[in-house]
């Protein structure tokens, strides 16, 4: 079976022991947050502490992401974006992680399009310049309508580590195409996905099965075109149950 990550929506100890329970990797998102260390000094102990019962191929973490534009126009905007990439970096050196999930950050109507890609190229070639091997970057879209700037970025970059984090959710809230043609598009760029459903108008991150998604259609195209990607349900801790229940009936899950 495909590896199977449970997202810990910042409340580590629950989402850990499911898990654990379920066989499955958990992602860290606590450290989205770049001030979490200032209110919370003893967050990298107390995390190291939950990882210590799983392997290093079955963690990951969210890195910031909030306002971050690494394609941005201004040099400032590109180097604050660095700055908090680099945050989370160091958050992966702490806790033993080699996937890290960061946003591509683009805003439609904010750029022209080409332009912002051979800014991001030149963004994450650096980025990763002095990067271990072993360390992949998983870029996820939020707001942006169409595979096609993510496929170009990854393209352009041609780096291994750099693949792009298909958000289901995102996409079927904020894209203009099917999920599904993102799939076909993305296909082996795609190296990690958040599962997650809604209704087709907000980011509502509900369990499977629950919105208009069409999940099993979602679940069939990335087996097809995308087999090599982990995935992860990002679904709140109340949704896991029932997102984990949808897996095993569709065969997806032991």
């Amino acid at each position: 079976m495909r590896p199977l990550f449970l997202c810990d929506d910042c409340s580590p100890e629950p989402i850990a022991q499911l898990a654990i329970e379920h066989a499955c990797g958990i992602e860290i998102q606590s450290f989205y947050d770049p001030t979490l260390l200032d209110r919370h000094p003893d967050a990298i102990e107390r995390h190291c502490r939950i990882l210590e019962k799983f392997p290093r191929e079955k963690r990951s973490l969210h890195g910031p992401y909030g306002d971050l534009c690494p394609g941005s126009f201004d040099p400032a905007v590109r180097e604050l974006a660095r700055n908090r990439f680099e945050l989370g970096y160091d958050r992966c050196c702490d806790l033993d992680i080699s996937r890290m999930i960061l946003h591509h950050g683009y805003v439609p109507g904010t750029s022209h399009p080409p332009n912002y890609t051979k800014r991001s190229v030149a963004f994450w070639r650096d980025f990763l310049a002095d990067k271990p091997a072993d360390l992949f970057v998983h870029l996820e879209n939020m707001h942006e309508h169409t595979p096609d700037m993510i496929a170009e970025l990854i393209a352009g970059v041609n780096d291994p580590r750099l693949t792009a984090c298909l958000d289901t959710g995102h996409t079927h809230c904020h894209g203009m195409v099917p999920t599904v043609e993102w799939i076909r598009t993305l296909g082996p760029m795609i190296g990690y996905v958040h599962l997650h459903d809604n209704h087709g108008e907000t980011d509502e991150h509900l369990p499977l099965g629950q919105g208009t998604l069409p999940v099993a259609e979602v679940l069939a195209a990335l087996t097809e075109h995308s087999p090599a990607a982990v995935w992860a349900l990002e679904v709140g801790a109340d949704g896991m149950s029932a997102s984990l229940a949808f897996l095993r009936s569709h065969s997806l899950l032991k």
